[in-house]
């Protein structure tokens, strides 16, 4: 009897702190695209096609509640085969040969989508995996004063004039989220600094009056895009990198809860991906949102599922960060795992309490032969894609005259990398056998 009312109160517990955490959250299954404007952007956008040399991805503008698409492939005797069907516009064909043409047909249950074509995959590559390893020890980056305490998530870029920034998260104090409502803002003429060199604070950006978290910086359209969170996809835009602007006609609800810290990456001519922390149910993820213009997204797949057998799933989302890269011909996501399981330490956050300061710094970085499908962590005993766990928190990994970097930063009460600044460090690669994964539709 007491058991099972200790498990009720329990139960009782995760509910509603998972329905408090969700409270601000309102999600969208059509991104920033009105449904008036899909139809004129399917016919404008068509079937895109981005090619590896074993895969070939599909995407195009979808109707994700109102309709249903269909993928098929043309087999030698030229006859069309199913492969699967999706109501995002995303398809993913993976086991293909090398330096081969296929022909694919995608149509839509209401005839919207109808569009037969020619992809070809790209020459052989090499499949072998590679672990990021920190190198040497820690320096000091950029350190706020004037207009906060400290520097968490943060993106580091080269302006149109040659110069180095990093924005991020700042407030005064230790570290309380509550209170963190625009970016601190430091420059620099070069990247990393040498001779305990650090860049210098300019004012800060971002400041719209509401939570401002993790930015990323992305080049496209002939400027720049400061894609930022919580709960909304926010975004300014800036013509040389240095002076932003506010753009609220690009801001977007995403699909699903706990969406936070957006990373944009470009995959191909006019392609775009943004990679979010996510929850689903129970679980954490990392959420893919695709564009062909880098300002219009719909939500298409995750790039990274946890289940069953993972060491943490959040309320808040355990899988922060992601960040992804691409090294010797593979995709690598990066994502800081933190954020405990259960109820209490969502409450305990708010009072600075941190149950294991140590996981606070831990990254896993994940392999994949592309950038859609990183697969399924269900924690280190078990296989997945995981190649390294590192010792960093909400890391951004830079590649500047042949050489690597990565950065680490966070609240300078939980922190043990760091104490308030964004530090750098560097980053080499060691070869090491790609372990074969299962393929997940």
């Amino acid at each position: 009897m007491v058991l099972g009312s200790l498990c009720g109160l329990w139960l009782l517990g995760e509910i509603v702190v998972r329905i408090v955490c969700d409270l601000p959250v309102r999600t969208d299954f059509y991104g920033s695209i009105p449904r008036g404007g899909i139809a004129a952007l399917q016919k404008r956008v068509g079937i895109r096609v981005n090619p590896g040399d074993t895969y070939i991805h599909l995407g195009w503008i979808a109707d994700p509640k109102q309709d249903r698409y269909t993928v098929w492939r043309q087999g030698q005797d030229g006859r069309f085969r199913r492969l699967g069907r999706t109501r995002y516009g995303s398809f993913l064909v993976r086991n293909l040969l090398p330096d081969t043409t296929y022909t694919f047909r995608v149509s839509s249950v209401s005839g919207a989508v109808e569009e037969t074509l020619f992809a070809r995959t790209l020459e052989a590559r090499s499949h072998e995996s590679y672990r990021p390893v920190i190198e040497g020890g820690w320096h000091t980056l950029f350190h706020p004063r004037e207009h906060g305490d400290y520097l968490n998530d943060h993106a580091i870029y080269q302006s149109g004039d040659g110069r180095w920034h990093i924005v991020g998260i700042t407030a005064f104090g230790s570290g309380d989220f509550s209170k963190e409502r625009y970016f601190a803002h430091g420059v620099g003429d070069a990247f990393p600094f040498q001779n305990d060199r650090t860049m210098t604070e300019l004012p800060p950006v971002a400041d719209q009056g509401r939570l401002a978290w993790a930015p990323c910086v992305v080049r496209a359209n002939d400027q720049y895009y400061m894609w930022y969170s919580p709960h909304t996809a926010y975004c300014q835009t800036s013509p040389g990198g240095s002076t932003w602007q506010e753009r609220p006609e690009l801001a977007f609800r995403p699909a699903f809860a706990q969406f936070r810290d957006p990373m944009v990456l470009q995959v191909g001519q006019g392609q775009w991906l943004m990679y979010a922390t996510a929850r689903h149910g129970l679980f954490s993820a990392v959420d893919i949102y695709q564009s062909f213009d880098a300002e219009r997204w719909q939500y298409i797949r995750s790039a990274l599922r946890t289940g069953l057998g993972c060491e943490r799933a959040a309320p808040q989302g355990s899988t922060e960060s992601p960040f992804v890269f691409e090294y010797a011909g593979g995709y690598y996501l990066s994502v800081t795992y933190n954020n405990d399981s259960f109820f209490f330490d969502a409450m305990l956050l708010p009072l600075k309490v941190w149950r294991d300061k140590e996981s606070y710094n831990d990254t896993l970085v994940f392999s994949s032969g592309n950038p859609y499908d990183f697969g399924t962590y269900r924690g280190r005993k078990r296989p997945s894609s995981l190649v390294v766990t590192l010792r960093a928190h909400a890391p951004e990994y830079i590649e500047h005259d042949g050489r690597w970097y990565l950065t680490s930063c966070g609240w300078p009460w939980v922190a043990s990398v760091t104490h308030g600044e964004a530090a750098w460090a560097e980053l080499r690669f060691e070869r090491q056998e790609r372990r074969k994964q299962r393929s997940e539709p």
